[in-house]
């Protein structure tokens, strides 16, 4: 029950739409700018939803339960539990009415609306004292652009720094819009339209031209126009969100990479024919191909803690496409949805991210921030959206050199965390970005979101062309620079040194052959020379990383010839019980027993080939082959079942061996020791940080084709992975083409 107090002191309760006329006439909203004013002594909720939380009446600016706190960054927050139901509120200073703010920050301004989904849930509440707005996890947040939703009106936002003729249309209507001040923002122009606008299609106009919004939370497909909806606001089916997977330090994650078409696309799996490629196949459960476990259930059974979910915003190729050409950021993608309805196509992203949680996995998402899908999808708006020169190789670079380029791609990231719940991002072509971008918005959501744990890593290369910034963008000797944001990059130097050359018929270590050192110190985690996080000169060194979580180590990923068909492009022979199959494991192993964050590509645990009538030139780069090429075929696990037990019996081992998950500079400093004997690579580990050479675990990367008979520290041991997968066995024989590890006992 909810009781209104009878009084609010000091304002009178304004629709958002007379606001809007109010501040500027002809219906364009400008948002007052800041005023200094004394540092306030407390900030507070007065609501409607005040007495729910323990508040002797509703709009109670001195009520105790309704208080935020000052964080370290200067923000006031609160966490309240509230009900499900619709509710207003507004900020309040000092615990009076004397100063508040309402909608976009506005000092007596409208109410803030906000549902709460059904089941009711804990939100949260932050109020920024710089530009007065007040945000909550629950409704679309007022500080940034787009088409803010509210159930009496909308604000429409755009960023256009080379025009003024800035229009946008809406329910045939159309609306000028005009400059407005916003902190952290510049050349913003807006307007606020009266009326509930949820599901209607807008379209913004720069100079006459019609241009799409890089905000949009949903799209018209085939068209420029966005459609206005409350993302935040729309809860996945059965209304609160399951426990998010707990994650104590981001070196316990093993992640997998997953097409959300190539996974499920093929009848073996054992999905739903309408699910099948879809956002929904991926959650579906017990699903089997001749009685072993396809989709959901395999990466459980297989041990996985984290997806990463290859392109899955809206791109602008027809699939069966890879989806590296980005359109609309903030858009699930259509090719992957199975409704039209706007609010149904937000719910179904959400119920996947939910079905992974519920199922133990955390979701990571592939962005795509270094180009579009071509030039028109910002150009109309303005040209600063992009790079002079090429970076990405595709023609059409961006550049987040511009401080409002940077802003939109923080804010995109925010939107997919906040409204979405994913739990992370892989960046591709990371090293196209300025390493002080990349630190500022990782530093934001990891300080904003500090709960969550975040993954956050990338490519620290560009499109292979030449950068004339190239010392400013991210690069292995920047590195250390992001570990405060906790950024971690893909580990190509010692991919390169288990596997040779990406796409040639050559193998490294994993072979035979190679550099037995270069193995040893990726298996340390390529930690840097000293503990620090100052830049390094040499940008393309391989001691970049302050922390083990800034190693992603990974022997196959999408691109390029996959893991086995490396290895037969390669020679090799024999499948799953032949030397083919032993390379697989060997390659897997080291990957799975290094220090970092391991990755694995999907199908290489039960050696997977995109190889079709001998056709390796199209496996090369098969962004747009067809599903004959792509697709995964579940019999495949059957096949190759050995190949599969060994993936999840090293995994298995890697999440219950702290040793092999060490995570600071210090740990793998003090407490491990990787040595060469010949060709053979020795690491001795010790989890314990009150006996640093007090080793409990010793791994043993052995290249030949003969046994190597290692030396152990003292003390009784036991053999518990060999080139077959889990064992116990008290001798001290490391076969050959193998990865061997010891625990003590």
């Amino acid at each position: 029950m909810r009781l209104r107090a009878r009084t609010r002191a000091g304002t009178r309760r304004t629709p958002v739409f007379a606001v809007a006329a109010a501040l500027a006439g002809a219906g364009t909203a400008v948002l007052a700018a800041p005023t200094a004013a004394a540092a306030p002594a407390a900030i507070s909720l007065p609501a409607t939803f005040d007495s729910e939380v323990g508040c002797s009446v509703d709009w109670q600016p001195a009520c105790p339960q309704a208080q935020l706190s000052q964080r370290a960054d200067g923000r006031w927050a609160a966490t309240l539990n509230l009900p499900a139901g619709s509710f207003e509120y507004k900020i309040a200073v000092d615990n009076a009415w004397s100063e508040n703010y309402g909608v976009g920050g506005a000092r007596d301004g409208a109410d803030i609306p906000i549902t709460v989904p059904s089941g009711g849930r804990a939100v949260t509440f932050v109020y920024d004292p710089a530009t007065h707005v007040v945000s909550d996890d629950v409704s679309a947040v007022p500080g940034s652009l787009g088409a803010l939703y509210t159930p009496t009106a909308t604000t429409f936002r755009i960023w256009s720094p080379d025009s003024s003729d800035v229009k946008v249309t809406v329910g045939g209507t159309t609306y000028p819009l005009g400059p407005t001040s916003l902190s952290g923002y510049s050349a913003v122009h807006q307007v606020t339209v009266g009326g509930d606008l949820k599901g209607q299609a807008y379209q913004f106009g720069i100079g006459g031209t019609a241009v799409r919004d890089p905000y949009a939370r949903m799209v018209r497909s085939g068209t420029t126009q966005g459609v206005v909806v409350d993302s935040g606001a729309i809860a996945p089916t059965g209304g609160t969100w399951a426990p998010r997977p707990a994650l104590a330090n981001r070196e316990d994650s093993v992640v997998y990479e997953l097409s959300v078409r190539d996974f499920t696309v093929d009848a073996s799996s054992g999905v739903d024919a309408a699910k099948r490629g879809k956002f929904l196949g991926l959650v579906q459960t017990g699903t089997t191909k001749g009685g072993a476990r396809t989709g959901i259930d395999h990466l459980k059974e297989l041990g996985v803690t984290a997806v990463q979910l290859m392109p899955a915003f809206d791109f602008g190729s027809t699939t069966p496409n890879w989806g590296y050409d980005p359109v609309d950021h903030n858009v699930p993608e259509e090719q992957y949805s199975q409704f039209t309805a706007p609010e149904d196509r937000i719910r179904e992203f959400k119920d996947m991210v939910d079905g992974f949680h519920r199922n133990g996995l955390r979701v990571v998402m592939d962005v795509v921030f270094n180009h579009t899908y071509d030039k028109n999808v910002f150009g109309g708006i303005t040209g600063a959206y992009y790079t002079p020169a090429d970076l990405s190789g595709t023609g059409n670079s961006i550049d987040d050199g511009n401080p409002m380029v940077s802003r939109m791609i923080q804010d995109s990231l925010e939107h997919w965390v906040r409204d979405y719940n994913v739990d992370g991002f892989r960046f591709d072509l990371l090293g196209v970005h300025h390493w002080s971008s990349v630190s500022t918005w990782a530093t934001y959501l990891t300080s904003t979101y500090p709960d969550r744990n975040l993954l956050l890593y990338g490519e620290p290369w560009n499109g292979a062309v030449a950068d004339p910034q190239e010392a400013q963008k991210v690069r292995y000797g920047t590195v250390p620079a992001l570990a405060a944001g906790h950024v971690g990059v893909f580990n190509g130097v010692y991919r390169d040194a288990i596997r040779g050359g990406t796409d040639t018929d050559v193998m490294a270590y994993m072979g035979g052959t190679g550099n037995a050192g270069a193995i040893a110190f990726g298996m340390r985690g390529s930690p840097t020379d000293a503990r620090s996080t100052a830049t390094i000169a040499d940008l393309w060194t391989p001691a970049f990383a302050h922390d083990p979580e800034q190693t992603v180590n990974y022997a196959s990923i999408h691109d390029n010839l996959n893991l086995y068909d490396k290895i037969t492009y390669s020679g090799a022979t024999g499948g799953a019980t032949g030397t083919a199959g032993r390379i697989d494991r060997f390659a897997a192993g080291m990957i799975l027993t290094s220090q970092g964050i391991p990755v694995i590509a999907e199908g290489d645990e039960f050696l997977r080939s995109k190889v079709v009538g001998g056709d390796y030139t199209t496996a090369k780069n098969s962004y747009n082959a067809p599903d004959t090429v792509n697709a995964i075929h579940w019999g495949d696990k059957t096949t190759n079942a050995a190949v599969f037990r060994y993936y999840k019996d090293a995994i298995a081992l890697r999440r219950s061996t702290p040793a092999l998950r060490l995570t600071t500079w210090d740990a793998v400093h003090d407490r491990m020791t990787a040595q060469t004997d010949g060709p053979v690579v020795v690491a001795r580990l010790g989890a314990d940080p009150a006996t640093p050479t007090g080793y409990d675990t010793v791994v043993v990367a052995n290249p030949t084709s003969a046994p190597y008979d290692v030396t152990l520290p003292a003390g009784t041991w036991t053999k518990v992975l060999d080139t077959d997968g889990a064992t116990s066995a008290g001798d001290t024989a490391c076969t050959g083409l193998a990865v061997t590890v010891f625990r003590r006992n």
